[in-house]
């Protein structure tokens, strides 16, 4: 089918739902959001890095207080994790940069 058969069935779907005397609009397309200017992608690498910083301070401590842990390699590890997953997964929508 092509785009303007498909608007047509839906003009004559809503003028059937819709008051016969009244016809059907067409539905508006949603506003795209553009990007904020000069974003480059730093609240992106700043979350990581907080991210990577937290995360991995914390593995160590956890490390540092279990005997049977080895505590560097376990919040290098944490560190590494936190930062690849905080890059790839964005800041949340709370963080600003």
């Amino acid at each position: 089918m092509a785009d303007d058969e498909i608007e047509r069935l839906l003009r004559e779907i809503d003028a059937a739902n819709t008051s016969a005397s009244t016809p059907a609009t067409p539905a508006k397309k949603p506003a795209e959001v553009a990007p904020a200017e000069g974003s480059s992608g730093g609240g992106r690498v700043a979350f990581a890095v907080g991210a990577a910083a937290v995360t991995g301070v914390g593995a160590w401590l956890f490390g540092v207080f279990t005997p049977w842990t080895d505590a560097l390699d376990m919040g290098f590890a944490a560190a590494t994790a936190a930062f690849l997953t905080g890059l790839v997964a964005g800041p949340p929508r709370w963080f600003s940069s």
